[in-house]
């Protein structure tokens, strides 16, 4: 094990779940003889968040029933913080299989019972959550709230929630056509993730950033900034980026140089190809594309 019992969910990596519930369950004894009984209630949350996001629901839901029913042993107070994570990841399950509310009205106790009882990083987890499932100026208000409640809050845990935030808000004054604002909110979580050197997620700003000004028909400007980004990718010996490789061809296109566009949006499609969800879930950006790029087959 790699850490103390209590810090379990420092063992956490998003990207594999899989694994992820595997270190989990080598903790499970350890937890069940615990001098803290609230912390194997809460191993349980975060074992049924591995299975939703491996959209297995039985899975999910059995993790969930088991989490309920030690919750339910404890006493009241004791009760509390497993209880917000319950309903955060009955929640996350719902929203993540498209069912029911989406999960709104876990998240909706979550939220209430966090700020009732100074439970701030999961306060702004619930917000954050809201911000998601619901659209435009409702997302946008949750959002808001989340990110001030973060901004005010003396744990520097739930301050830790700011970077997402940011990143959060801006893509959702995109959708809202907000350029100008989305701007400045990317121009905000960049600084946000270099004063805490996350270089690679400060690049993922920068761009966010450069499509703003290019959708503010600023093309000169975003292409300075796009190639900025091409450089210390480089610099700090980053993969070539799909996402990057696009945007330069979009903002080349957006000038007329539709001859230079042609080999970004190729080189863009050769990497993005290879995500699945891409493929079936923006085949219409996918499919334009490979045309714009001259790319030929399959």
């Amino acid at each position: 094990m790699n850490v103390a019992p209590h810090e379990f969910d420092r063992e956490w990596n998003y990207r594999d779940p899989i694994a992820t519930e595997q270190i989990f369950l080598e903790y499970q004894d350890i937890l069940t003889d615990h001098e803290d009984p609230t912390l194997l209630p809460q191993l349980f949350t975060q074992l049924a968040r591995c299975r939703s996001l491996m959209r297995d629901k039985e899975g999910c839901e059995s993790y969930l029933s088991s989490a309920l029913s030690s919750i339910e042993a404890l006493d009241k107070p004791q009760q509390i913080v497993p209880r917000i994570r319950y309903h955060l990841e009955r929640g996350r399950l719902l929203n993540v299989l498209l069912l029911d509310d989406r999960g709104s009205a876990d998240f909706l106790i979550a939220w209430n019972e966090a700020v009732n009882n100074a439970c701030d990083f999961y306060a702004v987890d619930a917000a954050h959550m809201l911000g998601i499932i619901t659209v435009g100026d409702e997302s946008l208000d949750w959002n808001y709230k989340a990110m001030r409640f973060a901004e005010q809050s003396q744990d520097m845990k739930a301050k830790s929630w700011l970077g997402a935030l940011y990143n959060n808000i801006g893509w959702t004054l995109h959708g809202m056509e907000r350029y100008e604002d989305a701007l400045e909110c990317f121009l905000k979580d960049e600084v946000w993730y270099r004063e805490r050197h996350r270089h690679e997620e400060a690049l993922i700003a920068h761009w966010s950033m450069s499509k703003m000004l290019r959708l503010l028909d600023r093309p000169d400007e975003a292409l300075r900034e796009l190639y900025v980004i091409a450089e210390e990718r480089k610099e700090r010996k980053l993969p070539n980026d799909g996402y990057l490789s696009e945007e330069i061809g979009e903002c080349l296109l957006a000038k007329g140089q539709v001859d230079h566009s042609a080999p970004f949006f190729a080189s863009a499609y050769s990497i993005l190809n290879q995500d699945e969800w891409l493929m079936q879930h923006e085949s219409q950006r996918m499919e334009r594309m490979k045309m714009l790029g001259n790319v030929k087959g399959s």
